[in-house]
C-alpha cells in the first residue's frame, strides 16, 4: 500500500487528467497509477488469485469454491482527491468463494493516504490501526449517535429517495457527516469515531475491506431490507454498518 500511496502523493496538487465514467463517477491518472502498482504486486505474489478492481474490472468471472479474489479500490474518494479535499484512501481486500459462490472476506486493509494510517483486519483475529486494536463505538441510542453516510453518484428519483432516508435519520441522531470515501468511512466506524455508516449504490470494492474491519471490531453489517440474522453480502444492495444497536435503529428507518 505504501507504493500505491506514493503514486497518489506525487500527483497530488498537479493538474490531473480526469475522465468521466458511464456511471458519472470520475477516474484520474492517479487512480490508474495506484491500481497498476497494486495489481502488479498481487500478480507477482498470488498468481493464481482472481482480481476485481474498480478500474481494471474482473480478471475472471469464475467462482470456484475455495478460490481467492482480491477486491481493490486504488483510490476511494477520487472526487475528493481531484478537488484537493483531504479525505481519500486505498482499499484492498482478499476474499474466498464459498460453495454458494458468495465471497467471504478473509483479509482487509484500508490506508488513509492523508493521515498515513493503516487499518487492517484478518477474519477471526480482530481489527487494528497501526498495530493498535480497535473497536466500534460503545452502545448508545440513535439520538446520541454520530453517523456518516453518502449518496454515491445518484440522480433523479434515486437521489430523492436517499435524501428522504437521510432526513428521517438526521432528525433522530446527534449529527451526520458525508465525506465521500466509503472505505475510509467504514474504517472510522471500526475505530469507534462514527457509530455507524449507511449507503446505497456502492460496489464491492467500496465495502470489501471496510466491512471486514467493522465486523472484526465488534460491529455488525447488514444489507438494506434484511434481518439481522442474515449474513451480509457485499455484492447485494446497500450497507448499514456499525455498532449493532445503532445499525438496527437505522435499518428501521430505511
Amino acid at each position: 500500500m505504501t507504493l500505491a500511496s506514493n503514486e497518489l502523493s506525487k500527483r497530488r496538487g498537479e493538474v490531473l487528467k480526469v475522465s468521466v465514467k458511464p456511471d458519472s463517477s470520475i477516474v484520474t491518472e492517479a487512480d490508474l497509477a495506484s491500481e497498476k502498482v497494486i495489481i502488479d504486486r498481487i500478480r507477482h505474489f498470488y498468481p493464481d488469485d482472481h482480481i476485481y478492481s474498480e478500474e481494471a474490472g474482473r480478471s475472471s468471472h469464475l467462482r470456484t469454491p475455495g478460490s481467492y479474489i482480491w477486491i481493490i479500490d486504488p483510490l476511494d474518494g477520487t472526487t475528493n482527491y481531484a478537488n484537493g479535499y483531504p479525505y481519500y484512501c486505498i482499499s484492498i481486500g482478499r476474499g474466498q468463494f464459498g460453495a454458494d459462490g458468495k465471497i467471504q472476506m478473509r483479509q482487509g486493509s484500508v490506508f488513509d493516504a492523508v493521515r498515513q494510517r493503516h487499518y487492517y483486519a484478518t477474519l477471526g483475529e480482530g481489527a487494528y490501526v497501526d498495530d493498535k486494536r480497535i473497536h466500534v463505538a460503545p452502545p448508545r441510542e440513535l439520538k446520541q449517535s454520530f453517523l456518516v453516510t453518502g449518496f454515491y453518484y445518484m440522480q433523479g428519483k434515486d437521489l430523492r429517495r436517499e435524501i428522504e432516508r437521510f432526513a428521517r435519520i438526521a432528525e433522530q441522531c446527534q449529527s451526520v457527516r458525508r465525506d465521500g470515501a466509503a472505505a475510509l468511512d467504514l474504517a472510522l466506524v471500526a475505530e469507534g469515531v462514527f457509530d455507524a455508516f449507511w449507503e446505497m449504490g456502492l460496489q464491492p470494492w467500496d465495502v470489501a475491506a471496510g466491512s471486514l474491519l467493522v465486523s472484526e471490531a465488534g460491529g455488525h453489517n447488514r444489507n438494506y431490507g434484511t434481518q439481522t440474522t442474515q449474513s451480509y453480502d457485499l455484492e447485494s444492495a446497500g450497507i448499514i454498518s456499525g455498532a449493532p444497536g445503532v445499525v438496527a435503529s437505522i435499518a428501521s428507518q430505511l
